[in-house]
């Protein structure tokens, strides 16, 4: 027979404070440690686990000299229909930043991004660095690479005020005519970390995508690192039926 034990303290006080945290508006402030230690009877060590769940939930965000703070929700990523970031927050109506970090026009890429772009090994290409933040917090962190007829030409800074796909479009002459993309979930490495705020080898949604024009030749591709405890993703299909039944045709 299985021994039943009970939940650690932690645990329960997490799944209490979750509750009271669904009826608080964004932003509002969560008593101190020592009050909610008083408040259930426990060490500040045992709150401080709960905040932890509740920290890696999404549900709250923790601030050197402010506190404990009810985070905004979770953004909504739509992969369909497969829109730029920049098309897909400005059509749900939400309010974004966009910050470059820093940019190389001439960089040795890693090999996946070689394979992605069509390059040989001695050509070397343009590398973007920039985090989105919503509600003034990163969500996600992009790494985007040119192929050396496009970095030559790129002002980092456009994509600033402007839809990055756009500025491809432009610098290229033609219009972006597929893209190609896989997602994964992958422990974040030290670099990306840094810049979305979280801890070395937190787990991260990584998209790894390619952009080309009609004719299928590459203009870029990157890897952009989602926060999966501030954004959400959503896909939507709808089946094509056969006509010589009602199956959906999948494929």
């Amino acid at each position: 027979m299985e021994k039943s034990g009970k939940a650690p303290r932690y645990v329960n006080v997490a799944t209490v404070l979750e509750g009271e945290i669904s009826q608080l508006a964004p932003n509002s402030l969560l008593p101190t440690e020592v009050q909610l230690a008083r408040r259930f009877g426990v060490s500040r060590i045992t709150v401080r686990g709960a905040l932890d769940v509740l920290e890696r939930s999404g549900l709250v965000s923790r601030l050197r000299g402010r506190g404990t703070i009810v985070s905004p929700e979770k953004i909504t990523r739509h992969f369909s229909p497969l829109y730029s970031f920049e098309k897909d927050l400005a059509s749900q109506g939400i309010a974004y930043e966009t910050r470059v970090l820093g940019y190389d026009a001439k960089t040795d890429p890693p090999d996946v991004i070689r394979a992605r772009l069509e390059i040989s090994e001695t050509d070397t290409v343009g590398c973007l660095s920039l985090v989105r933040l919503v509600y003034d917090r990163v969500v996600c962190h992009d790494r985007r690479y040119y192929p050396s007829e496009i970095a030559g030409k790129l002002q980092p800074h456009r994509v600033e005020t402007q839809d990055a796909s756009e500025v491809v479009e432009e610098l290229a002459g033609a219009p972006i005519a597929e893209v190609d993309w896989e997602g994964e979930i992958i422990s974040c490495p030290d670099e990306v970390a840094t810049a979305l705020g979280i801890a070395g080898r937190t787990l991260v949604l990584a998209n790894a995508y390619t952009w080309r024009l009609e004719g299928g030749a590459p203009v870029e591709a990157g890897i952009i690192s989602y926060r999966i405890d501030r954004c959400k993703f959503r896909f939507h299909e709808k089946f094509q039926h056969q006509k010589s039944g009602n199956r959906p045709d999948r494929t």
